[in-house]
């Protein structure tokens, strides 16, 4: 198949897969968009681009995943961290750049004056790397900064942030995560055992008043560094 056979086939299984996860997952326009545009095939290994819109986690690099489609929709959802224009995005785990870049098309859609970023922090050189490396190939590297670090600490030199998202999993929730958030900013984080984990959306409010969310049961893999 020729590559522009390759694009038609692999857009024809977004819309597909798209259509099955809104039967249980709501979906927005902004979201839909968000997910149409970033291409999850470079965002995989090349043995696993024939399988990059399969909704489930795949492997990486450094013993890691990449998300599940359907859990990537549920943190940029108004039910979840609710990304608007112009935020700044705090993101722990880099992984392969994917969600990242899923944060940027929601707050740094291109075209548009007054841009968010998205930060993403990766404690694996070799992963930080392949996100990196990822993130400048598919053009978003005006919008999304790799930076090689332990996630669990934040990344106080762009703090506050309006959203803190954590795509691994912690044993307790990092206190410096809640001192970086800016009022009215949110943090989604998988807190619990190393197979399950509740997801917890936070809340901090203009007066710096915190609330939880447990929001569903998830399994992640899990933080390393100072607070894992």
């Amino acid at each position: 198949m020729n590559d522009m056979g390759t694009e038609t086939n692999l857009q024809s299984q977004k819309e597909r897969l798209l259509a099955k996860i809104q039967l249980h997952t709501p979906i927005n326009e902004r979201m839909k968009q968000a997910f149409l545009s970033v291409p999850r095939e470079h965002f995989v290994l090349p043995k696993y681009k024939d399988q990059a819109y399969v909704d489930t986690p795949l492997p990486i690099l450094s013993g890691q995943t990449i998300s599940a489609i359907h859990m990537v929709l549920i943190y940029i959802s108004p039910l979840c961290t609710n990304p608007q224009i112009g935020e700044r995005v705090l993101e722990i785990g880099a992984g392969s750049g994917y969600n990242a870049a899923m944060f940027a098309e929601m707050v740094a859609p291109k075209n548009v004056p007054n841009k968010g970023h998205v930060y993403a922090t990766e404690i694996i050189s070799e992963l930080s790397e392949f996100a990196k490396k990822n993130i400048e190939q598919t053009g978003y590297s005006d919008r999304v900064s790799v930076i090689t670090s332990d996630g669990g600490l934040g990344y106080p030199d762009q703090a506050p942030y309006d959203i803190i998202s954590v795509a691994c999993s912690a044993k307790s929730i990092p206190e410096p995560l809640i001192d970086q958030l800016a009022p009215n900013g949110r943090l989604i984080i998988p807190v619990g055992r190393q197979f399950y984990q509740d997801l917890f959306l936070i809340k901090k409010d203009e007066h710096g008043k915190i609330t939880k969310k447990n929001l569903m049961g998830v399994a992640f893999v899990p933080l390393t560094g100072k607070f894992g």
